[in-house]
């Protein structure tokens, strides 16, 4: 029994720890812009502050971090062509901003303190930097995870002209088109603006949004949609305190979850219900151990594991095992009466011996001989109808070791069903280990190949 309770216990631990070691491997950076000064519509008092707020708690979580004030046209385009570029090929990034916004004809555009008072909506169109276009830069790069928080709803800058259009008589932006793996939040809902104070004696340096939002990018545990959501709500009630209409604006297309810091969650506070926990799936534990006792030979494995589990999924199957090694003492693989375990596939290590299917060589094509990496866990479960990979690379060298790899998805008889992957870059330092975690593309994913190359490899 202290043997199971040390299993479990170590799981638990791992989880979080695996959780903190994808976030070191995967590219995480983030591009920050607040405008004050604007040079000939309304200037704001809060935008720098809470942009520069933004990027200080940014750098503390781990993001690479490039920060702008009070930028123009052409330098806010290059500044989002250079963030591009690095969270392309599987990059996590955010992208903030704080200043005006406007929407023309359902198009969303962020604005920059050089644009001139506008004459029309084509003014508009050419100074400003639009949302659908950074949008589209974002999905053509293929960065794994994108948040956009656009803190963008703020006064109307552009007079309503009587007997005209007003280019901004409507408040606030349009909905975007939320592209795969992108989340965009907006400050405030369409025709609300966002408040940079609760009332005149309200002295703090940052706006109403950006003063919830800060404290959710540092929560562990939290996934970055449910820390999004808590932020709309406490924004909203906040907001209705004072007797203003502010619900901040949350558009999401994304197959998994995205974590500003990994690990457990604090605990919930008695009677909140947006109190998101991290928990650990009691089917999982069972999986895990299960899977580090089924080639045992020692009786007393099977024994805790029926003391733990006596109506387990594999609770048959233990009575046997018992049975087995208790009159022959042989080792041996699963039965083929075995229960089969209908949402985790775990692949142990070292990599086992043949006759036990599958095996994390089977899984692997590497390009050349690796030189101190090597794959040393690889797991694969199912979750709403995705196939999810987790591998463990391991370098035994007491140098760091760059690795380059991508995945092959493939169905049932060994059919690609998705294109070529892009090339992903792992620093793994020397004697270390680090994970790489992705979901497969396509419900039609059923099976994989990981394919592995190192500058370091050795031909074959």
């Amino acid at each position: 029994m202290r043997r199971l309770s040390l299993i479990v216990v170590s799981l638990i631990f791992a989880l979080a720890a695996a959780s903190n070691a994808l976030a070191a491997a995967e590219r995480r950076v983030a591009l920050v812009i607040g405008n004050n000064d604007y040079q000939n519509i309304t200037k704001l008092e809060k935008a720098v502050n809470d942009a520069n707020s933004v990027a200080r708690e940014l750098k503390k979580i781990g993001f690479e971090v490039t920060a702008y004030n009070n930028v123009g046209q052409k330098k806010m385009n290059l500044a989002v062509n250079e963030f591009v570029q690095k969270i392309s090929g599987g990059g996590i990034g955010i992208f903030f901003f704080a200043g005006h916004g406007l929407q023309v004809n359902n198009q969303n555009f962020l604005v920059p303190v050089d644009m001139d008072s506008p004459r029309s909506e084509n003014d508009l169109a050419d100074q400003a930097v639009s949302v659908l276009a950074i949008q589209d830069k974002i999905a053509d790069a293929k960065a794994k995870f994108t948040l956009l928080v656009l803190d963008a709803c703020r006064d109307n800058p552009l007079p309503k002209k009587a007997g005209t259009r007003s280019i901004g008589a409507t408040r606030g932006l349009a909905p975007p088109q939320a592209p795969n793996g992108q989340v965009v939040l907006y400050s405030a809902g369409a025709n609300q603006q966002a408040l940079d104070k609760l009332g005149d004696n309200d002295n703090n340096p940052n706006g109403l949004f950006t003063r919830e939002f800060l404290p959710s990018i540092t929560q562990p545990g939290i996934s970055a949609t449910d820390a999004m959501r808590k932020v709309r709500s406490k924004v909203t009630q906040k907001a209705k305190s004072v007797g203003h209409d502010q619900q901040p604006a949350l558009y999401e297309q994304t197959d998994g979850d995205f974590y500003f810091v990994a690990g457990p969650a604090t605990a919930p506070t008695p009677g909140s219900p947006t109190t998101v926990v991290q928990t650990v799936d009691p089917k999982a534990v069972e999986l895990a151990f299960w899977d580090s006792i089924k080639n045992s030979n020692a009786p007393e494995d099977f024994s805790d594991y029926l003391s733990k589990y006596p109506d387990g999924q594999f609770s048959a199957l233990a009575k046997r095992r018992l049975g087995a090694t208790n009159s022959t003492g042989t080792r041996g693989g699963d039965s083929p009466t075995a229960a089969p375990a209908p949402t985790q596939l775990a692949l142990s290590q070292p990599r086992p011996a043949p006759e036990t299917a599958p095996s994390i060589a089977s899984k692997i094509e590497e390009l050349g001989k690796m030189v101190s990496l090597t794959v040393s866990d690889l797991r694969a479960t199912r979750r709403d109808n995705l196939l999810r990979i987790q591998v463990e690379i391991t370098n035994t060298g007491s140098s760091n070791q760059q690795l380059y790899y991508r995945f092959k998805w493939l169905d049932r008889d060994g059919f690609s069903v998705w294109d070529d992957e892009p090339w992903k870059p792992l620093l793994v330092y020397g004697q270390q280990k680090q994970l790489i975690n992705v979901v497969g593309p396509t419900f039609k994913a059923t099976d994989f190949r990981l394919i592995l190359q190192s500058p370091n490899n050795i031909s074959n």
